[in-house]
């Protein structure tokens, strides 16, 4: 199973490594694992009285044992809701300790109904010889007035395991033009005039001019920035994805 760029993006991708790596006949494929942990005795009987977590992500053939190792540990960090306390543990672990948190807190008030759930899917956005792109789109729910909701991007050479970073993909100088070109997306989305204040329509950024954040991946489309809830604007406002065409920054490509 592969995941290629369309010609054009993979033709702005591939021109962006000035540096030729070394030829390899590693071919990296993947394919898709479920893992689900569920109350005991499950939730079939009793949705309204249980919890499960539940991630769905790929799993490499082809890898570098460390960058293997490195990149599993980056998808388990990002499947858990972004608890300080899971860093260095694994998903299977995460997942055993929601089980366990639920039914701590079933004991201690066995009167409260509503169960808890957490779902994950980590998506190959791009697979290719110098970068592998995967979004990490997450829900779930633990008794509050409402659920949780998040879309995270983890960026690496797949070959190195080194972080791919925007300096991987522009040329230096690119920063001022990205930003120009991600104001404009952002403003097509949310339906804002050129020149209609950020602040005035409940978007905070400081000093009230539109900043890009480090949340970003990349498609065969082009550059994608998240902005979760909360990050700019109250909850009901609701995330934003901003995606900047290849097309757009064609002149900055490397």
């Amino acid at each position: 199973m592969r995941y290629f760029f369309s010609a054009v993006a993979l033709a702005f991708v591939v021109a962006a490594c000035t540096k030729k790596e070394e030829k390899t006949e590693r071919v990296i494929t993947f394919q898709n694992k479920a893992f689900r942990v569920e109350s005991p005795g499950g939730c079939k009987t009793d949705s309204l009285q249980c919890a499960f977590y539940e991630v769905t992500y790929p799993v490499f053939a082809g890898l570098d044992t460390a960058v293997a190792i490195r990149l599993k540990k980056d998808i388990d960090g990002s499947v858990s809701m972004g608890n300080p306390e899971a860093e260095g543990k694994t998903l299977e672990q995460i997942g055993s300790e929601f089980i366990q948190d639920y039914e701590d807190f079933r004991k201690e008030m066995p009167d409260v109904q509503g169960g808890w759930n957490y779902r994950a899917q980590v998506t190959v956005e791009t697979l290719i010889d110098t970068l592998l792109s995967l979004s990490v789109h997450e829900e779930y729910y633990t008794g509050a007035a409402h659920g949780g909701y998040g879309v995270y991007y983890i960026n690496i050479n797949p070959h190195t395991g080194a972080e791919f970073t925007l300096d991987n993909l522009l040329r230096s100088g690119y920063q001022e033009p990205l930003v120009k070109a991600g104001e404009k997306a952002f403003r097509h989305v949310r339906n804002l005039a050129d020149t209609a204040s950020l602040n005035a329509n409940y978007f905070e950024f400081a000093d009230d001019k539109f900043q890009l954040n480090q949340n970003y991946g990349f498609k065969k489309e082009g550059i994608v920035f998240y902005y979760n809830n909360y990050e700019i604007a109250a909850f009901a406002t609701g995330p934003t994805e901003v995606l900047i065409p290849y097309e757009e920054i064609k002149d900055w490509l490397k």
